[in-house]
């Protein structure tokens, strides 16, 4: 098993033990939906986090009863950031930065991110750890970002995407508009 296959299986892993025990949410209320983004490398200096060579999308899922899954590009992932009242601007989300080490060993450390950005292929986040240590670099990483909720209040009125967040389903048929 090559080290990019098995980081992409403990990133299934890992969603799948997150979704079980994440709380579910009633019928007809907006989905609290996670992300995942995840990179071949990672390096942290002066508090800011560099996920470098990282994957072009960010995944996105929820829990039942909806059960939402897709892609977004990380620069739609990057401009939610400021959207709705309840935005990651104004309460910055937690994430889990599991990243494996010249050894080959998983580490993990929970941080709160702010101020993303995307830089070519890398993703840039300033960081401050919560738990944990946080590496000076390392190799194959993968990022679980904390719940995002918002209403939606777009225009966009098509059925295909009518269970999905507002941002979601905007991102989504961006490409038919």
């Amino acid at each position: 098993m090559t080290r990019r296959s098995g980081l992409a299986l403990l990133a299934g892993l890992l969603c799948s033990v997150s979704s079980a025990t994440a709380d579910t949410v009633t019928k007809g209320s907006t989905p609290q939906v996670e992300f995942v983004q995840i990179a071949k490398g990672v390096t942290v200096k002066d508090g800011v986090l560099t996920l470098s060579d990282a994957s072009s999308m960010t995944v996105f899922f929820s829990d039942r009863p909806q059960r939402l899954a897709g892609q977004l590009r990380n620069d739609l992932f990057a401009k939610l950031w400021t959207e709705g009242k309840n935005s990651f601007k104004n309460d910055p989300p937690n994430a889990a930065l599991t990243v494996f080490d010249p050894q080959g060993q998983p580490k993990q450390t929970i941080v709160m991110l702010t101020n993303p950005r995307v830089d070519g292929k890398n993703i840039v986040y300033n960081v401050r750890a919560l738990k944990g240590d946080l590496p000076t670099q390392g190799g194959e990483t993968a990022l679980f970002i904390d719940g995002y909720q918002t209403p939606c209040n777009s225009d966009l009125n098509d059925p295909a995407y009518s269970s999905y967040p507002c941002w979601a389903a905007t991102a989504f048929s961006a490409g038919d508009r």
